[in-house]
């Protein structure tokens, strides 16, 4: 199934306007015109691609993801592109359901809904406050799964949540489990990992227990220890706030393990680092080539 492919254009509407004859409208389309420009002179872009796929194994995509004004997953396959001024806090995230749980499906749904949900929120809250918001729609999306369980009398389900939170001098990075935040420079050509992996594997190599080289190839790399349902007496999983970062110059990826499971950091930059119109499509074509053996998703943020 081929995925279904769009740009998504902000001044639609305007153009539909332009396009009447009626003078009063003509009148109003340029003060819009005028405004948009002072606003856009105030107002950095950003560049947002987004791609998803179901893989060459699985049967269904069990991915979802969160992509501010563009919304979430609406079909199995699925890419776009399109712009969005940072006149307030942007929030992009990508949500991985289980595969190991039942359910992962309607539990990573859940999770990418309820950020819309929480959106004005965290777009509203002071700096010092945003982690708090984040913690709790933490568990609201935990409290969510575990009621989709409880209705659909299965036993447990889970999703995993990455979340860049994006302003015009901040971006400030949360995870729950394995799905992952990497930063690319362009002047550096360097890509860096943001978030560390909540897993079973990471805490042995915390612990001294595997190497570096073990615990990338361990079956344990994948045994998440956190994530959204863990916690069925509605306390929920705490999201891990790696850190505020300056906006510079430089793309956000955030993505499933379905990605960095079958291209290597260099492969991902060497991809970022191309001109190309979605790069997420580009890295989620790269992993399918590679033997997509899972769901993979991808949302990039560009500067």
């Amino acid at each position: 199934m081929g995925k279904k492919t769009k740009s998504v254009n902000k001044k639609a509407d305007l153009k539909k306007k332009v396009e009447e004859p009626a003078e009063e409208v003509v009148e109003e389309v340029a003060e819009e015109i005028a405004e948009e420009k002072t606003d856009g002179a105030e107002c950095k872009i950003i560049k947002v691609s987004v791609s998803t796929s179901v893989g060459c194994v699985r049967e269904r995509n069990e991915d979802n993801f969160y992509a501010d004004e563009f919304g979430m997953r609406l079909d199995e396959e699925e890419a776009f592109t399109g712009e969005l001024e940072l006149n307030c806090r942007r929030i992009f995230a990508v949500c991985d359901g289980m595969g190991g749980e039942e359910f992962g499906n309607e539990a990573s749904e859940i999770s990418a809904g309820v950020i819309e949900f929480y959106k004005d929120r965290i777009r509203e809250a002071q700096p010092e406050s945003l982690h708090s918001i984040v913690n709790a729609y933490s568990i609201n999306a935990n409290n969510e799964i575990w009621e989709m369980v409880r209705r659909k009398q299965g036993y447990q389900s889970g999703s995993t949540m990455a979340m860049a939170i994006v302003d015009e001098d901040n971006v400030n990075v949360f995870n729950i489990g394995d799905s992952r935040v990497y930063f690319y420079y362009y002047k550096e050509k360097k890509l860096k990992q943001i978030t560390e992996d909540q897993t079973l594997a990471m805490k042995r190599l915390k612990e001294k227990i595997y190497t570096e080289e073990q615990a990338k190839n361990s079956p344990d790399c994948h045994r998440i220890t956190n994530f959204l349902g863990i916690d069925e007496f509605g306390m929920g999983p705490e999201a891990v706030h790696t850190g505020t970062f300056p906006s510079d110059p430089m793309m956000i990826l955030i993505c499933s393990d379905g990605l960095t499971d079958m291209l290597c950091d260099e492969e991902i930059a060497d991809i970022l680092s191309e001109r190309m119109e979605n790069h997420a499509d580009a890295l989620v074509d790269r992993a399918l080539e590679n033997g997509g053996v899972d769901n993979v998703t991808c949302v990039v943020v560009s500067f």
